[in-house]
């Protein structure tokens, strides 16, 4: 209803019926667009919640696994090492863990101790941990240094030392794991780079028990020895190079811990 202004009589105005309809249709369509917008939004929120509590869930579920699998592989190692040592020694090994009996004493353990030739032997405590020093492994020279060969097939750019399948091989320095997989020569493969113009390779393991970007201290036990790859028996062949050069690992160590090949 309108009301002129020069007349006090009321003029009604009606609206057609079809429009009226259009008018609530569109606040209905409204009112719906609105409740489903809230709704919509409320689920994405809830979702959104639920999707960050889950990735913490998560990354939490994953560093857990990470230590297992750390924890596994470290008794593993433990393990095949107290083994290995045993072995050395003259000690039966079990397949199983040993128990507290198995060894009687405090003066066996010492005895033990001094029959195992340790792999770092020869290094010096004073020296720069990251330059290559010592042995990587007690065994052999089953084969030599020889970079000069006429013959590309005779050339060797490392030293081979022969062993007994599982024995323990050792970084001769510090450094960062740069390879650590398959070789199609070296079998199982190791190059740890030791940041300063070194690095050293070690090949054929029958393990490997470090993993690629890893900090590797100097003695620290990174495989076990093998025969994987172009071999034809248990050796490491172990190389050292300087800025890309193969050197002679005879001038990094006392040669007199590795007995010569007859």
């Amino acid at each position: 209803m309108m009301i002129n202004d020069s007349s006090d009589q009321p003029r009604s105005l009606r609206l057609p019926s079809w429009l009226l309809r259009v008018l609530i249709a569109v606040v209905v369509l409204l009112i719906i667009l609105v409740t489903f917008g809230a709704l919509s939004y409320s689920r994405l929120s809830n979702r959104a919640s639920l999707a960050d509590d889950l990735q913490i869930e998560n990354q939490i579920l994953r560093d857990y696994t990470e230590r297992v699998h750390r924890l596994e592989k470290d008794l593993q190692t433990n393990h095949i090492l107290l083994r290995r040592m045993m072995e050395l020694a003259g000690i039966e090994a079990s397949p199983e863990f040993p128990s507290a009996d198995s060894i009687q004493s405090e003066a066996e353990l010492v005895g033990l101790s001094e029959r195992i030739e340790p792999a770092a032997a020869d290094t010096d405590g004073d020296t720069d941990p990251s330059v290559p020093e010592g042995i990587p492994m007690s065994g052999t020279i089953s084969r030599s240094f020889v970079p000069d060969e006429s013959e590309e097939l005779r050339r060797h750019f490392g030293l081979d030392i022969a062993a007994k399948e599982g024995s323990p091989v050792y970084a001769t320095a510090s450094g960062r794991v740069e390879f650590a997989g398959w070789d199609e020569t070296f079998g199982n493969y190791l190059i740890l780079d030791q940041l300063n113009g070194y690095k050293t390779y070690y090949g054929h393991n029958r393990a490997i028990l470090v993993s690629v970007g890893d900090a590797i201290r100097k003695n620290e036990l990174i495989a076990l020895c093998g025969n994987t790859g172009r071999s034809s028996a248990p050796h490491l062949h172990y190389e050292i190079r300087y800025e890309g050069a193969p050197v002679n690992p005879e001038e990094y160590m006392n040669v007199e811990l590795l007995k010569q090949a007859e």
